[in-house]
């Protein structure tokens, strides 16, 4: 405002000035037109003036908005499914965290209609966990039960009490799953008031994929795919994220060591090395710091 009233001063001023010099130049001209030519010239002084103020605001509005909040920190919560392909065997995890940073790069400095901006979302790491307990007996446990839901569960009533340490008489080992990669895709951001905004994202995470279980390590080169949204209020979002893709850990169980349950049709023991494929899904919730 202060600025404003500076500038208002300076063009009265200068329309004085002005005014002089239209009598000096045109003595002829009646100062009642001198007058008229003063007012035009002021308003045309203050529409350029507000034109300006109204794009700094513009331009000071989009950085506030747009490339203030362009960088992303996710802290998620992450509840995890593990699939072995051969057996037909899934593990769901009892704990799970993921931590994301990247940064949104808009290709077009206007938003679309004012409020829409297309982007690519690059996180320069996705680092992912996950505990499981195997309940399958693979890993050292002896509660596999290819009749129990489709050999995804089991029923600690089934299996004696010769020990354990669950609670149930049944022998357990934990299994720990973890992912390191780095992501890109395409995103679309909506402004539809203030400093409210929703985003959906698509991206692609090469990744590198190890998991540990009865003193077992192994690795593998997987790619994951995510779909997720988020919502945010300045500097603060929450979001939901599909994630899922294909592993293969070598020579973590011995699927020749199950030929008991064979007969039950989950396992397929032809040929001379299973092929360990896995299938990984999982849901991320999780709080964003956009900065």
């Amino acid at each position: 405002m202060k600025s404003m009233i500076m500038a208002a001063i300076a063009v009265l001023a200068s329309g004085h000035a002005a005014a002089q010099q239209i009598q000096e130049v045109a003595p002829g001209v009646h100062s009642g037109d001198s007058l008229t030519m003063l007012v035009d010239s002021l308003q045309q002084e203050m529409r350029s003036l507000k034109s300006s103020n109204q794009e700094l605001e513009e331009d000071s509005r989009n950085r506030r908005i747009w490339n203030d909040r362009a960088k992303y920190f996710n802290i998620a919560y992450v509840n995890q499914s593990l699939t072995q392909k051969d057996i037909n065997g899934t593990w769901r995890s009892n704990l799970g965290v993921a931590l994301t940073s990247g940064r949104t790069y808009y290709l077009h400095k206007k938003p679309i209609l004012g409020m829409i901006k297309f982007g690519i979302d690059w996180s320069y790491f996705d680092i992912n966990f996950a505990k499981y307990e195997d309940k399958f007996g693979f890993f050292g446990g002896d509660v596999y039960d290819s009749s129990q839901d489709g050999g995804n569960y089991y029923d600690p009533g089934d299996y004696g009490t010769s020990g354990g340490d669950d609670g149930t008489g049944v022998d357990t080992e934990d299994m720990y799953q973890a992912e390191i990669g780095m992501s890109v895709g395409p995103s679309v951001t909506v402004n539809p008031v203030d400093e409210l905004k929703a985003s959906l994202y698509f991206r692609v995470t090469p990744t590198m994929s190890m998991l540990y279980a009865a003193e077992e390590f192994s690795t593998s080169y997987g790619t994951f795919f995510s779909f997720g949204g988020a919502v945010a209020w300045k500097a603060i979002s929450l979001g939901i994220e599909g994630r899922w893709g294909n592993v293969k850990y070598d020579s973590m169980f011995d699927l020749s060591e199950l030929e008991d349950i064979e007969d039950g049709g989950d396992i397929d023991l032809s040929g001379d090395e299973p092929s360990a494929k896995w299938k990984v899904g999982s849901m991320r919730f999780y709080i964003s710091l956009r900065f």
